[in-house]
């Protein structure tokens, strides 16, 4: 009877470590499964991520082009604009000094005709017109009289004066020519008188009151 008793002990205390060993691992199997679901789900977490840091880093490569794009094409339309508006500036500027002014030179009451250069000097000097000018003879070769304004100059040095060259000295000497000579002062050139001939007769040796306007 002892033995029975004794061998039913062995068989419970048997399946007891048995239940306890398979519970153990079943204990150990979910901490491992638990363990692989938390590695897969921040691998997953990572790859997204990546994913969207990726996409962030293409979205802005692709902004970044199309800025890039859009200002080398302002750049480019601006480079048109401004050489178009420089060629018109020029042509504007090449026009302008083709158009010559025509102005009356009056002496003794004959009046002469002088063509002057389209430029800054001679604008400044016809906004004065009409204006007589007692002009005083000097070296026997030319008339002069000091404005009352100074003029925008232009100066260089010709070499060679012409009779009926009108120039003007410094930035407020107006000087009518009547002989031809060489010259190394600087002027800025203003025009010439059309006929040079009449012009230099009626000029005479001395001193002359000359009016200035212009041509109708």
């Amino acid at each position: 009877m002892k033995r029975r008793k004794w061998k039913m002990n062995t068989i419970i205390i048997i399946i007891c470590i048995f239940m306890i060993i398979l519970l153990l691992a079943i204990i150990g199997w979910n901490i491992a499964y638990s363990n692989q679901n938390e590695n897969f789900n921040e691998t997953n977490t990572q790859n997204n991520i990546n994913t969207s840091h990726t996409d962030n880093i293409l979205v802005k490569d692709s902004q970044n082009s199309e800025s890039s794009d859009s200002i080398e094409e302002n750049n480019s339309e601006n480079s048109i604009a401004n050489s178009e508006e420089t060629i018109e500036e020029g042509s504007e500027t090449m026009d302008n000094q083709k158009e010559e002014i025509k102005i009356n030179l009056i002496i003794n009451n004959k009046t002469f005709t002088a063509t002057l250069n389209n430029n800054e000097t001679v604008k400044e000097l016809i906004s004065m017109f009409p204006m007589t000018l007692h002009m005083s003879d000097l070296h026997a070769n030319e008339k002069y009289n000091y404005l009352n304004s100074n003029l925008t100059t232009n100066s260089n040095a010709p070499g060679r004066i012409h009779a009926g060259d009108i120039k003007l000295f410094g930035n407020n000497c107006l000087v009518v020519f009547y002989d031809s000579f060489a010259t190394s002062y600087s002027y800025t050139d203003l025009g010439k008188a059309d006929d040079v001939d009449g012009f230099v007769s009626e000029l005479g040796s001395g001193n002359v009151t000359i009016t200035f306007e212009i041509a109708e």
